[in-house]
């Protein structure tokens, strides 16, 4: 009796075992199949994702004559409809490959058990950079050849340099003016400081004259107020040098859809440690063949306010779009290794909509890390969108100041204080 009962349970044992191992299930699924020239080390038995979500598993992958056959098991229920695009997918850089479909058009009818798909080519990761570094020298070679880029570019310049040079004329007879008045400003200040005191103490002819009380606070009226109208004017000249202005320049290339994208804006800071942002990002490039579904929204903008403090570089405002802001964090702030920078972004914080087919219901939060090789140039790799697409992007930033566009924000900021002080006045 006892061997029986040990005999059954270790049949029973082995039954379970022969279960889990064989990757049985009591789900009910249909098949579906896959035809790629290449799946990028896709793993058998890997998850199929519908917009993000498991529906199924891959049975087996194959060779039949130059192409790749991937079968697939779709959970008896999943409507898929034609049109939908199937493509390799992963976790990250280095993650989990799976398969991903991203959803097709219901006016097309389904997708039934049995049919054979076309899948989307993958990008591998060495090809990926191999396209970003040729894309980077074609550029570099049309410019050293004097192309259609190089002509454009060279248009831009010719334009900023004769705004430079406008720009610089005003400065060179406006700038020893503004120096001259504030000198002379101090010295007004001094002077009404001196006559002021002279006044309370009754000293000199005007303080033996005001024996008159209401004369005597008439005239410390006038002298305050020159030197409150005095004081407003060296502030307001103190902002002309106090404007600083960088452009920005962020080239970004996405490996999976092999989109190459810009980012340009203008950062301005009218005081320490506090700017604002404006920008356009992600200009596509027409000329770009995208390989995949690119679900990033092109050609939008960028409006931000942000605080510049130390290690911490903070904003908020319009970002993509739509709201949102993030973080910069130089974790080895002023030491020897302070080269790196780390990124945090929400945006779209309601995002409930569907973007080329696919829904998209969760807010957008994006990671990255830089190295900066001095104040003015910077690489990196991003990862957008880390609840729904998980896409990377390599990037590359140029920043450079401009000292003339900071001296034209000052002389309107000048402008605008001497129209406002008209206006009170009046």
């Amino acid at each position: 009796m006892k061997v029986g009962v040990f005999v059954l349970t270790g049949a029973i044992l082995i039954g379970v075992a022969l279960f889990m191992l064989g990757d049985y299930s009591f789900k009910s699924y249909y098949p579906v199949k896959a035809e790629f020239s290449d799946v990028s080390g896709l793993p058998d038995k890997a998850a199929v994702k519908l917009s993000g979500v498991e529906v199924g598993k891959i049975h087996r992958i194959y060779l039949k004559r130059d192409k790749v056959i991937v079968q697939l098991d779709i959970l008896t229920g999943v409507r898929i409809y034609r049109g939908a695009k199937f493509s390799v997918g992963s976790t990250s850089v280095i993650g989990s490959k799976f398969l991903e479909i991203d959803q097709g058009d219901p006016a097309l009818g389904l997708i039934k058990a049995g049919d054979t798909v076309h899948g989307e080519e993958p990008v591998s990761l060495e090809k990926a950079v191999a396209k970003a570094l040729d894309s980077i020298q074609g550029l570099a070679s049309d410019m050293r050849a004097n192309g259609r880029t190089a002509d454009s570019l060279q248009q831009i310049l010719d334009n900023l340099r004769g705004i430079t040079a406008n720009l610089n004329e005003i400065i060179s007879n406006g700038q020893p003016h503004a120096e001259n008045l504030m000198a002379k400003l101090d010295s007004i200040s001094t002077k009404m400081d001196d006559i002021a005191s002279k006044l309370d103490s009754g000293q000199g002819v005007a303080g033996a004259l005001l024996t008159d009380s209401k004369m005597k606070d008439d005239v410390h009226a006038a002298v305050s107020n020159l030197k409150d109208a005095s004081a407003s004017v060296k502030d307001v000249l103190g902002r002309i040098n106090g404007f600083r202005t960088y452009w920005n320049w962020d080239y970004n290339y996405e490996p999976l859809s092999g989109a190459s994208k810009n980012n340009f804006g203008l950062r301005i800071y009218p005081r320490e440690n506090r700017y604002y942002y404006l920008g356009a990002d992600n200009i596509i490039n027409t000329n770009n063949k995208i390989g995949g579904t690119d679900y990033e929204v092109n050609n939008s903008v960028d409006a931000l306010l942000g605080w510049d403090v130390g290690a911490f570089d903070l904003y908020a405002g319009i970002l993509r779009g739509s709201g949102g802001g993030g973080l910069r964090w130089r974790p080895f702030y002023n030491s020897s290794w302070d080269r790196i920078e780390l990124l945090a972004e929400g945006s779209d914080l309601n995002r409930n909509r569907y973007i080329k087919g696919r829904r998209f219901n969760s807010p957008r939060f994006d990671a990255g890390a830089y190295y900066w090789f001095n104040k003015y140039a910077s690489v990196g790799m991003r990862l957008n969108d880390i609840t729904e697409t998980k896409m990377v992007d390599y990037t590359a930033r140029v920043a450079f100041e401009d000292k003339d566009i900071s001296y034209l924000f000052g002389l309107i900021s000048f402008g605008s204080a001497g129209v406002k002080g008209r206006s009170s006045s009046n």
